[in-house]
């Protein structure tokens, strides 16, 4: 890879992470780098020359563009801290999450799962269902939510459900795949696996990622029995139809809370199929798209 390449691509990556004031370190610059040319020595080699003559900064190990605000690193790491507290809690309640019925998989998104938190940030949520029991499944997790935490998002914000049968996600641009590549699993680290081999399709953004090469594996493992009993009144065959009244239900909701969306975008934004929920509020993937896409154009580099 000539050397021009090399410092377009690592300012690529640095600018999308500068709309988060988020500077990077070399094993995420390496395995978030858009190209697989080089070994690690080469690339860390490349890194050194590029901060040697100012066109990186590097600071208690994080790597920025000059044109990064000062303090950024300063905050990465208040941020850090915050999160090594969010994260006790994360754990804790994907403890009970586990348990409920039907729940396959918990994994960990959102900023959190980038290691950071803001004093706002909620806790977000990828939960995996068994096929054909995901609106059961969601309902009885809201209905908890709404019950015992007084509907509050901060600590139980159940971000986005998938069936087992149907992981592969249909979105396939550079924030999917960056969010899919800082997933952080909580529950079920097979199913987790399982997860990320239906989405190799991240590996065309970023060729030198590994599974687990940005979290770790410490995840609470084995199935609950008492998710096993709480099972058992749902398996019955009528179950099928409550969970499709329980999709079209929640697809009333969309509609009646968002009129002013066409039909269009709002199964764009809002997901009500057998095999998906989720609920894109604001459409913040196109914002951060096209904040990239601004950064990029004034910088003479392309996606």
């Amino acid at each position: 890879m000539a050397n021009s390449d090399f410092v377009e691509n690592i300012r690529r990556t640095l600018l999308y992470y500068e709309i988060f004031d988020h500077p990077l370190t070399l094993e995420e610059l390496f395995y978030l780098f858009p190209r697989n040319s080089l070994t690690k020595s080469e690339f860390t080699d490349r890194l050194r020359t590029l901060t040697a003559d100012g066109s990186l900064s590097l600071f208690d190990g994080y790597y920025t563009l000059p044109s990064l605000p000062p303090g950024s690193v300063e905050l990465r790491e208040k941020r850090e801290k915050l999160a090594a507290r969010r994260l006790k809690m994360a754990r804790f309640m994907s403890q009970i999450i586990r348990r409920f019925p039907f729940v396959r998989g918990v994994f960990l998104s959102g900023d959190l799962s980038k290691g950071v938190a803001h004093e706002q940030s909620d806790i977000d949520y990828v939960i995996v269902t068994k096929s054909r029991r995901l609106w059961v499944c969601r309902s009885l997790l809201v209905l908890f939510k709404k019950i015992f935490l007084l509907n509050s998002r901060k600590y139980f914000c159940l971000n986005y459900f998938v069936a087992e049968d149907h992981l592969l996600l249909e979105d396939r641009n550079y924030y999917t795949a960056t969010e899919i590549a800082h997933l952080k699993p909580l529950y079920n680290i097979e199913m987790f696996i399982r997860y990320m081999n239906a989405n190799s399709w991240i590996k065309g953004f970023f060729p030198n990622y590994k599974v687990f090469a940005l979290s770790d594996n410490e995840t609470g493992g084995r199935n609950s029995f008492i998710r096993s009993v709480l099972e058992i009144p749902f398996m019955w065959g009528w179950i099928d139809s409550l969970d499709s009244l329980l999709m079209k239900m929640m697809k009333r909701v969309w509609e009646k809370r968002y009129p002013h969306y066409d039909a269009t975008t709002r199964e764009k934004l809002f997901r009500c199929t057998p095999t998906e929920s989720c609920a894109y509020v604001g459409n913040f993937s196109d914002k951060i798209l096209g904040f990239y896409r601004d950064k990029l154009d004034r910088n003479n580099l392309k996606l």
